[in-house]
């Protein structure tokens, strides 16, 4: 108990170490205008590829939608900072532990979001991969990945137990989605359940490849991830492949195909829900860990390419579409012990 002279407080004093928590209410609510800044960023993605050549100015409805997104989340993140005040924190400890991302995230955000509109202003708009790597997009990339995780960071510090499907996992699985879907989305143009090369010649072989393995890793990474800190609710890698093929199709080819892709990513998030709940991978089961990474990226691949070769989508051999669905399921074994390296011996650990 603090006192000054005259003056008894029965409110404990704050350590500077102290954070406090967001609810599990505030985290949806951060994922609700993250998700709008997300959905605005698809769609103004959707009219650089579509309407890229009449697009002159940085005043377009595409980029209100997703920077009142932006400003919706930015009022979020700096009211939840507001209530760490009144309880005497300062600084970043003023936020919920984790979301000093997200107040890091605001302030890059809006530097490149003043630095976007007078890149604009002077240099005009950007089309095709110059969009992508414009500097000042990369900012508001970075910005939008900081803000949208930080409910995956708070969740992945609370103390508890990752046994219990779905406790605390809900808000971290659908934080993980919208950062899958900001990085996709930066790498739209080697994305390849989007467009797959003529693989007829070399170098049509060798950017499906590059392009595949890319993307495995992109897929694949995410789910390990979540995997060795809970034991992830039935669904939650069905919803995550889903929706982020969903943004992904629509945005750059449209609604053409759209079904069948759709299925096919459904289809294979659902076989890996239920891996997770028949295995149950984690670090405690290393050997189920290591196969679930290995088959993870092939239940996807293997039937996408298998498709593709019978409908003579693409021109592949058959060396090299199941060579590359071999190459993803290498990929995804070298990313399990990455994320769950194999344990030190004693005289290593000092």
């Amino acid at each position: 108990m603090t006192t000054r002279p005259g003056i008894t407080s029965t409110q404990p004093s704050l350590l500077p170490s102290e954070r406090w928590h967001a609810t599990t209410g505030q985290h949806l609510v951060t994922l609700l205008v993250g998700f709008w800044l997300m959905i605005g960023i698809f769609v103004d993605g959707w009219a650089h590829n579509h309407l890229g050549a009449t697009l002159e100015t940085f005043f377009t409805p595409w980029h209100a939608i997703f920077y009142s997104g932006f400003l919706a989340t930015a009022l979020w993140i700096g009211w939840l900072g507001r209530l760490g005040v009144r309880q005497g924190r300062r600084g970043l400890a003023a936020f919920p532990d984790g979301y000093e991302l997200g107040a890091i995230g605001v302030a890059v955000f809006a530097l490149g979001g003043l630095g976007d509109m007078t890149w604009h202003t002077l240099f005009g708009i950007e089309v095709g991969i110059d969009a992508l790597l414009s500097p000042t997009h990369l900012l508001l990339f970075l910005g939008a990945e900081l803000l949208v995780l930080s409910p995956l960071v708070a969740c992945w510090r609370a103390p508890t137990s990752r046994q219990a499907p779905g406790q605390g996992s809900w808000p971290a699985v659908l934080s993980m989605t919208a950062a899958l879907s900001f990085a996709s989305f930066m790498h739209m143009y080697a994305w390849a359940l989007v467009d797959l090369p003529n693989a007829t010649n070399f170098d049509g072989a060798r950017s499906l490849v590059v392009s595949t393995l890319l993307t495995a890793l992109m897929l694949t990474a995410p789910v390990l991830l979540l995997v060795r800190r809970w034991q992830l609710p039935f669904g939650a890698v069905g919803l995550m492949y889903l929706l982020n093929t969903a943004l992904m199709r629509g945005m750059t080819t449209g609604l053409g195909n759209l079904p069948i892709v759709l299925v096919l990513a459904l289809l294979a998030g659902l076989a890996a829900d239920l891996l997770i709940a028949w295995w149950r991978p984690s670090p405690a089961r290393p050997l189920q860990y290591r196969a679930f990474s290995v088959l993870l990226p092939l239940m996807l691949w293997g039937p996408f390419f298998a498709g593709a070769q019978r409908l003579n989508s693409f021109g592949a051999s058959l060396e090299l579409w199941t060579g590359a669905c071999v190459m993803t399921a290498l990929g995804g074994l070298v990313l399990s012990a990455l994320i769950i390296p194999p344990a030190l011996p004693v005289e290593a650990q000092e």
